[in-house]
């Protein structure tokens, strides 16, 4: 759970310096945040399986 955390703090914080217009609330409802977070999960859980 902390490195889900970590991962949806990181990403968030990184939309919302490309995207500070949009908003906290709009960010985190966009689809593109949500694939984002998708596939850093999918990435933290392939390099855990691998080592």
């Amino acid at each position: 759970m902390d490195r889900l955390v970590g991962v949806l703090d990181q990403t968030f914080k990184a939309a919302l310096r490309n995207n500070k217009a949009g908003g906290v609330d709009r960010i985190a409802r966009s689809p593109e945040f949500t694939s984002r977070i998708r596939q850093s999960v999918i990435s933290q859980s392939r390099l855990q399986i691998e080592h």
